[in-house]
């Protein structure tokens, strides 16, 4: 399937694998060119700077998850179903991405890099707001419990999709990120809706 994509497509993918797999310090061409069987010269053909790879790795992802939440509202969905389609889409994207940009949001948030920070900063600002709303309206259907907070929630989401990158990085697994996503989703859910 890997040789059916383009090499752009290609260079993004190995360049998320490095990054989730190897971290920042193994970003570079010669690594991502070695990866896909390229020149290192030939990455610069697709993309004019490395940063321009992770700007288009983490646009992927933002904008799957945030249109992921207005398509779901689109459909007229029920509010239970809404958030269960933000989740599956939310991690089928994790999943594409190989799990990169939560850990570039970890590497960001301490690195002193302010263009990226500011792009993932917005990114789970606006996030958040999208989910609290789909929260809050739960809470008025009577669906979502009323003693929680929709924007600790929303942000709930987001860490746990973090923790299971993370929990998958130190473990130093294979395979999916998570691996039964129907499973989280049921857990996640026994949290927030009334029995």
């Amino acid at each position: 399937m890997l040789e059916e994509l383009s090499t752009r497509e290609k260079i993004i993918l190995a360049g998320a694998e490095i990054i989730i797999h190897e971290g920042l310090k193994r970003f570079t061409a010669k690594n991502i060119a070695n990866k896909i069987g390229i020149t290192d010269a030939a990455i610069y053909k697709h993309f004019p700077s490395l940063d321009a790879i992770v700007v288009e790795i983490i646009n992927r992802y933002i904008s799957r998850c945030s249109q992921s939440v207005d398509r779901a509202k689109e459909l007229g969905l029920s509010t239970e179903e809404t958030l269960k389609q933000v989740m599956r889409e939310h991690i089928k994207v994790l999943e594409e991405t190989k799990g990169a940009v939560p850990v570039l949001c970890f590497e960001f948030s301490r690195s002193g890099n302010k263009k990226f920070f500011d792009i993932l900063h917005k990114f789970v600002e606006d996030y958040k707001k999208k989910l609290s709303e789909v929260i809050k309206k739960g809470q008025e259907e009577g669906l979502v419990k009323e003693d929680i907070d929709p924007s600790e929630t929303a942000m709930l989401f987001v860490g746990l999709i973090q923790a299971k990158v993370f929990a998958y990085v130190m473990e130093r697994r294979e395979g999916p990120i998570i691996k039964d996503p129907d499973q989280l989703i049921s857990e996640l859910f026994y949290g927030i809706i009334k029995k």
